[in-house]
């Protein structure tokens, strides 16, 4: 197999600092690395719902939304939106069997990949990986809970407010006059809506009153949050 020495090196130093690959000793990461080929995709890509079928893959650079897709109405729902760190498909990687999902590339990605049956020999031969996978399949697990429970419970307001904070470094300090968004700060809002299970003018709508309340800044395509505070009352974080 044809590797790119430079290329794993760029993936080791991004690898190295993310929650699943962190805790791991140089060596072993190393070695999971040298067993991986590079793929890149470019913004837009469609990719084949079976890729997940062979191969476990890993997000070094880039975004990457998982969808699934009402056959009838052609209405999308976004369960996850991945990024560097992130691996794909967990699900295949645990029970082997299809898993039918629509993986959209949402800017240019660089990933390594693995065949799924080595992927799973790896994590048996080496237990120390187990301690950062099984806390980061317990995190997906959680966010789909909190998916599911937000879309019974919760208005449209409340599922935006929340997947705003859930971005949001509010344990950095603030930059200038605002916080920063992570990961969904220049999607647009037919992508946001399918975050939450919602339409696209009904978040346009939404996002417009926290801009004009002045609980986010949005411009340019760029998303931003200008006053934490106001944002998680909209949460019912401040509920008694």
């Amino acid at each position: 197999m044809h590797t790119n020495t430079l290329f794993h090196e760029e993936a080791y130093e991004i690898l190295k600092n993310t929650i699943l690959f962190r805790e791991l000793k140089e060596e072993t990461l190393k070695g999971l690395l040298s067993e991986c080929e590079e793929v890149y995709w470019k913004k837009a890509d469609t990719l084949n719902h079976e890729i997940g079928m062979k191969h476990l893959y890993i997000i070094v650079s880039g975004r990457l939304k998982i969808t699934h897709i009402d056959p009838e109405t052609g209405r999308s729902l976004a369960l996850f939106l991945k990024g560097e760190g992130d691996i794909f498909d967990v699900f295949s990687l645990l029970d082997g069997k299809e898993h039918i999902v629509f993986p959209v590339v949402m800017d240019h990605m660089s990933v390594l990949r693995i065949p799924l049956q080595r992927a799973r020999e790896w994590i048996e031969e080496h237990p120390e990986f187990n301690r950062a996978f099984l806390p980061y399949l317990g995190e997906k697990m959680r966010e789909l809970e909190a998916f599911g429970t937000s879309m019974v419970f919760h208005d449209t307001t409340t599922r935006l407010a929340n997947l705003i904070l859930k971005h949001t470094e509010h344990c950095k300090e603030k930059e200038e006059d605002h916080y920063p968004v992570k990961l969904i700060h220049n999607l647009s809002h037919e992508s946001l809506a399918e975050l939450i299970g919602s339409v696209r003018s009904v978040v346009s709508t939404q996002m417009h009153k926290l801009k004009e309340e002045g609980t986010i800044i949005s411009k340019r395509g760029h998303l931003a949050v200008a006053n934490l505070e106001k944002l998680m009352k909209k949460c019912d974080l401040f509920h008694h």
